[in-house]
């Protein structure tokens, strides 16, 4: 299915030509996306063409290789006459989505990862997962079977993270505001991970969200 820059070409007799042509059109129809609605393979595109009437012009979802300059990961520049540019781009080993106007290049799409961690000890930290270096975010965890959530901060440097819990206000205990976890930081903090002990909640396990951007 080749695509003929040339046509018509005054070269060759009309018949040659409708072959050209029809090669032409097969090209554009095949590479935009003439595939039905509810495809969903590794080799449908991105638009709809010549599907439907509400369809076409449209976009089914949007796919796109990782940004790059010589090879390497880059930032794309906004082109003359425009105010943004959405791209992707590699950080941390991951593809992530960035958005770059006037005012700076920010990360859009968090990064996410969730588990489940075991924290019995309130003297001990353990490590609830790791992050990228160079990222900053924000973390939710609570024990299982309760509402007790807790919530916090975290940034990564290049060897390091230190997470700070936010105090929450404990109904009904002397301590005042204080944590259901604690997350460390400093002498308490381990590497790139994120690490906490209990509290004033229960042992058991605990189920976390992590949400990050490059910083």
């Amino acid at each position: 299915m080749p695509w003929n820059s040339t046509s018509p070409l005054g070269s060759v007799a009309v018949r040659a030509n409708r072959t050209i042509g029809q090669q032409n059109t097969t090209y554009i129809e095949t590479t935009m996306g003439n595939s039905i609605v509810g495809t969903n393979t590794t080799s449908t595109r991105d638009h709809f063409w010549d599907v439907g009437a509400n369809e076409d012009g449209r976009h089914r979802f949007i796919q796109s290789p990782a940004f790059t300059v010589g090879a390497l990961p880059a930032d794309a520049v906004v082109g003359t006459g425009m105010d943004s540019v959405l791209y992707a781009k590699v950080t941390n080993g991951r593809s992530e989505w960035f958005h770059r106007n006037a005012a700076g290049i920010y990360q859009f799409i968090p990064s996410l990862k969730t588990g489940t961690v075991t924290i019995n000890s309130t003297s001990t930290f353990v490590t609830i997962d790791s992050v990228p270096a160079s990222v900053y975010g924000i973390i939710y965890i609570w024990r299982q079977g309760t509402q007790n959530i807790q919530q916090g901060t975290f940034l990564s440097g290049l060897v390091t993270v230190e997470a700070f819990s936010n105090r929450i206000k404990i109904e009904g205990l002397s301590t005042g505001d204080d944590h259901w976890v604690q997350l460390g930081n400093g002498s308490d903090a381990s590497g790139l991970n994120i690490r906490g002990r209990r509290d004033e909640d229960s042992a058991g396990d605990y189920d976390y969200r992590i949400l990050y951007w490059a910083v």
